[in-house]
């Protein structure tokens, strides 16, 4: 074997030195070990309320460990390239999550474990438009978002973040619940001696009170589309770009790329300066150019959480 490794790399220094051009010569893996590096998971998703599909980086295939999931069974599973599909025994549960386990290998037998949270699939999900919030709350007039139904449908799955879904403080998944156009859903985002709005967030930490964002996404998924998206600051933060901290700089680029906010710079953002626990900010007629021209800050005591914005605004 060495004899015939020593020719061929005196060939190649010849062929090399000649002068003359030579079509490129690829000699796989003649030094290179084989592939050892695991599949990655790329995405998951519900394709229908009994269909998973989970996609990877490259082509995979199963291996002898079973695939398991809470509060369910899976009846048949196929792979396709670098797709894996799974249909389960039953639909799940609108508005319902439950934990899938497995392991896949590729080609060359690196195995990769997963363990991914699948919510079930909303096949009517109502269109939502963040309306009105306040960022300065009290027990009294507490932390509370308005959305307004754009479009009929069910509310299951869909999630208002305080943040984005890869970086957030609180948030709310919503339930199964029909719901009409032009119902305005309020949101508690804080504690409250006397606020009996009908949502609360988990953990009702509040909203940043001068720098802030606000997403809503179709599902509590990591990769879900984002549907609305808002930003307020004070113009006068200098920390990270005028944002204040890495999170919100890292969030309002996000929302940016997704086309939900237009700007990327602190000073676009909604004037959060003049508003207070009962001057919220308020989307104008419903206007959505995905900027700070949608709003304004409404009068003192003029919020009006749970019906048409008052048009009175503080001047």
């Amino acid at each position: 074997m060495k004899p015939l490794l020593i020719l061929l790399l005196v060939f190649l220094l010849v062929i090399s030195g000649c002068g003359c051009r030579q079509p490129d010569i690829v000699l796989h893996h003649l030094f290179a070990g084989k592939d050892s590096t695991a599949p990655t998971l790329i995405s998951w998703e519900m394709a229908d309320p009994q269909t998973i599909r989970i996609t990877f980086d490259e082509s995979v295939r199963m291996t002898t460990t079973p695939f398991s999931i809470t509060d369910n069974r899976i009846v048949t599973q196929t792979v396709t390239k670098s797709t894996l599909t799974l249909v389960l025994e039953r639909p799940m549960a609108l508005a319902t999550s439950d934990t899938l386990e497995g392991r896949i290998e590729d080609l060359s037998g690196n195995s990769r474990h997963f363990s991914i949270e699948i919510w079930a699939k909303n096949p009517t999900p109502a269109m939502l438009l963040i309306n009105e919030f306040t960022t300065k709350g009290t027990t009294t007039n507490p932390d509370r978002v308005e959305l307004v139904v754009t479009a009929r449908g069910n509310l299951a799955g869909l999630t208002l973040y305080v943040g984005t879904a890869h970086s957030y403080s609180d948030r709310i998944v919503f339930a199964d619940q029909w719901v009409e156009r032009g119902k305005y859903l309020v949101v508690r985002f804080k504690e409250s001696d006397s606020d009996t709005s009908e949502y609360h967030s988990q953990e009702l930490t509040g909203l940043g009170t001068n720098n802030g964002c606000l997403s809503l996404a179709l599902t509590p998924e990591w990769e879900s589309p984002v549907i609305d998206a808002v930003v307020w600051g004070n113009m006068s933060t200098t920390t990270f770009e005028g944002f204040g901290s890495a999170a919100l700089l890292a969030q309002v680029n996000y929302l940016f790329e997704k086309e939900q906010w237009y700007s990327t710079k602190s000073g676009d953002s909604i004037d959060s300066t003049t508003s207070t626990a009962t001057r919220s900010f308020c989307r104008y007629r419903f206007s959505d150019t995905n900027s700070a021209e949608d709003w304004y800050i409404c009068d003192t005591r003029e919020a009006s959480f749970g019906g048409i914005n008052s048009e009175k605004r503080y001047e």
